[in-house]
């Protein structure tokens, strides 16, 4: 657990902020605004902003931990613990500014609370619906188990489910279109390929032929759910996947069992594949740990942390040239800019420019050039950022 501990410092201090991150901090309303908000008054630290993510990725960690014993052998729940600590969207939302950690930290206590008393579990249920709207999916796993074992707490869970879709809203705006293919590249990389595939089969050889516990159900309608909707539109990845990660218990002993049950000469490639599986989970971690030093080796605007570098070496170049504050049509930017010490001023426009201007580099990469010019006030109009997205 130190290791681990030490690997999210170390992760957090080398990442800069990115733009998500930053809008969270100065631009967004809720309870993690606030509290990021608050952090960044004491000290504008990348570290600093982020070690609430960090410690509670570090609670989660122990208490998968414990709610794995409920169902795995001490030496296979470790494993299983161990296993969710590795899994990439479980290490990278423990080393940046989001709700995920928070949610399965929160999932995990109802869990807890849900084997213990079930009473105590309804109450915090309903806690739960004023947090945070991500909870709606949970609220529908919980309504669905309920069904499926012929308890009439279904209709509570599925009175939550709708008041939070009340409360919060459920957008389905804008023109129809698939996103299924997306959807289904991010849960791999939530997982890594080829944990995601064995993922996807213990999700439906249980919905086939096993018994269908609690952590099944939450899973599963996370990642059924996430896909159907795919169909329609885009969905938000913070919304789906810290339940569908708390089915990690559940590939392990569907594996375990599986490689119990068959005769040591039949078992080789079985566990041949577990050692490729597990080397291509540890592939993906080598790849989140060493971003820095891989930036500009592979496609650099594909990079996950393209635009934290990009945001950053606009900071420095400034600084560079002592400029404290500009303006630009991008929030986001503008944000990034802002934890850094360059804040927003009318008198200065910067633009990104491929052509002209100075350059930005990170790490000796060249990523574009930035221009600042001097603007007047009652201006409105501003030139176009063609380096990155809104």
């Amino acid at each position: 657990m130190i290791i681990y501990g030490l690997l999210l410092l170390f992760l957090a201090s080398s990442l800069p902020i990115g733009p998500v991150e930053a809008k969270i901090i100065f631009l967004k309303q809720g309870w993690l605004h606030e509290l990021e908000l608050i952090l960044y008054r004491l000290a504008p630290q990348e570290t600093l902003v982020r070690l609430p993510q960090i410690l509670v990725t570090l609670v989660n960690v122990y208490l998968y931990y414990r709610l794995s014993l409920r169902f795995l052998k001490p030496r296979l729940a470790l494993f299983s613990a161990v296993l969710f600590s590795l899994l990439p969207a479980v290490l990278g939302a423990g080393v940046i500014v989001n709700e995920a950690p928070f949610i399965i930290f929160l999932t995990l206590v109802f869990l807890f609370l849900h084997f213990q008393n079930q009473i105590f579990a309804y109450i915090f249920a309903l806690f739960l619906l004023f947090f945070d709207n991500s909870f709606s999916i949970l609220f529908l796993s919980m309504a669905l188990y309920y069904l499926y074992h012929k308890n009439y707490a279904w209709i509570y869970f599925f009175a939550l489910f709708f008041s939070s879709v009340i409360l919060f809203g459920f957008d389905v705006s804008g023109k129809p279109k698939t996103y299924f293919l997306d959807t289904f590249l991010l849960f791999s990389a939530i997982f890594s390929p080829l944990l995601f595939f064995y993922y996807f089969y213990v999700i439906y050889r249980i919905l086939i032929k096993e018994d269908k516990n609690i952590i099944w159900f939450i899973s599963a309608t996370s990642f059924l759910f996430a896909l159907v909707l795919s169909f329609r539109q885009r969905i938000y990845l913070i919304d789906f996947a810290p339940f569908a990660v708390i089915g990690t218990l559940l590939m392990v002993k569907i594996y375990f069992r599986t490689l119990r049950v068959r005769l040591r000469k039949y078992r080789r490639k079985h566990i041949v594949l577990f050692w490729v599986v597990l080397a291509t989970l540890l592939g993906s971690d080598l790849l989140l740990i060493f971003h820095a030093q891989l930036f500009g080796t592979l496609f650099k605007e594909h990079h996950f942390a393209y635009r934290n570098y990009l945001g950053f070496a606009v900071v420095k170049k400034l600084k560079e040239h002592n400029l404290s504050c500009v303006s630009t049509p991008q929030r986001s930017l503008q944000a990034q800019l802002q934890f850094y010490g360059i804040f927003e001023c009318p008198r200065r426009r910067l633009t990104l420019d491929k052509l002209k201007g100075l350059e930005v580099r990170y790490r000796g990469v060249f990523l574009g050039k930035i221009h600042v010019s001097n603007s007047n006030s009652k201006k409105t109009d501003v030139t176009k950022i063609n380096i990155t997205k809104e």
